[in-house]
């Protein structure tokens, strides 16, 4: 089989003024800033790329057939590029002293590339005609293979590893983790609204208009249909 570049999608300098700078040996660019400074961010991410980056670590299964913690190993050994965005606030200890409140980040990702991974788990099952199909066979080559493993790729997305060690520090999970996955869903869909064009921008604007709804066997925020 012949050797195929994976097609990464391109980060140029002077958009890390956007983005952030890269974890070193990845191609996770990792930023931080309030909820106003996030917004703008996923909506400059949404221009630069006209839509192909706004996809979450969940909604990679449209393309791919795996586990958020197999995109999540992705990530972490380079093999796919992720833009992280941290919430942060300012709190007083009881010491007195002051340290910074990082929340779990947002995380996106480019469409073109969860697709060129499937192509490539394809390629290795050994078949490329037939691209409405999503693999199944080689899925579990994708994912960790130990409880630690896991462990150790959840810490890498979840936490910035400059950060370790530095207790002016400190991590905590979202209020409420269901809520803001649906934000960001919404989120999304109104930048692509506003972005795209013809049937594309009215697909969208349905979707807005139809809403969502908690899947509980999926444990996922899903449009209706």
């Amino acid at each position: 089989m012949a050797f195929i570049q994976f097609p990464f999608i391109e980060v140029p300098k002077d958009l890390r003024k956007i983005v952030g700078e890269p974890t070193p040996g990845t191609r996770a660019y990792r930023r931080e800033g309030t909820h106003a400074e996030c917004g703008q961010w996923i909506e400059d991410l949404g221009l630069y790329y006209k839509g192909d980056v706004g996809i979450s670590p969940a909604g990679v299964s449209m393309f791919v057939p795996v586990q958020r913690a197999a995109v999540h190993k992705r990530i972490k050994e380079g093999k796919l590029t992720a833009f992280f965005f941290y919430i942060t606030r300012i709190e007083s200890t009881f010491f007195g002293t002051k340290r910074k409140v990082k929340l779990r980040p947002y995380i996106v990702l480019s469409v073109s590339e969860c697709k060129a991974w499937a192509a490539e788990m394809k390629r290795r099952m050994g078949y490329v005609d037939e691209p409405d199909e999503k693999p199944k066979g080689l899925a579990a080559q994708d994912e960790p293979k130990s409880r630690k493993e896991a462990e150790e790729v959840a810490k890498f997305v979840n936490t910035d590893p400059k950060d370790r060690g530095n207790r002016k520090i400190r991590y905590e999970e979202a209020l409420n983790t269901e809520n803001r996955q649906q934000d960001m869903f919404y989120l999304l869909a109104e930048a692509m609204a506003a972005m795209a064009s013809g049937k594309k921008a009215e697909f969208y604007r349905k979707r807005l208009e139809r809403g969502m709804e908690w899947d509980k066997k999926e444990n996922r925020w899903k449009w209706k249909e």
